[in-house]
């Protein structure tokens, strides 16, 4: 819900007012209940259908950049996790060598 109101607010914006957005932002008001904010957006949506896909489409573009960012990010930390494990696999084979020779001697 929060996303539609960002996304409202965004497209609300100087640069293109959008109708669906100016609808939402004309008629949502703090102490709304959840339902009464479901409704608001239903009517709003009914009432400029064009700019409902227009905000909906921009929140799915969105989302996918997010779920693509998170993406990178998780592959970078899995590249980092594997690279400090692969360091302390090797410091811990080090160590044992050195230790075997030690014994050695």
């Amino acid at each position: 819900m929060l996303n539609v109101l960002i996304i409202a607010a965004l497209a609300a914006g100087p640069a293109a007012s959008a109708p669906y957005a100016d609808c939402l932002l004309g008629n949502i008001q703090p102490g709304l209940t959840d339902r009464a904010v479901q409704l608001v957006q239903q009517a709003c949506a009914a009432k400029y259908p064009d700019s409902f896909a227009a905000a909906i489409e921009l929140e799915r573009q969105q989302s996918s950049q997010r779920q693509a960012q998170f993406d990178a990010d998780r592959a970078a930390a899995l590249r980092s996790a594997n690279a400090a494990a692969t360091a302390a696999q090797a410091a811990a084979d080090r160590e044992a060598a050195r230790a075997r020779n030690a014994q050695a001697k």
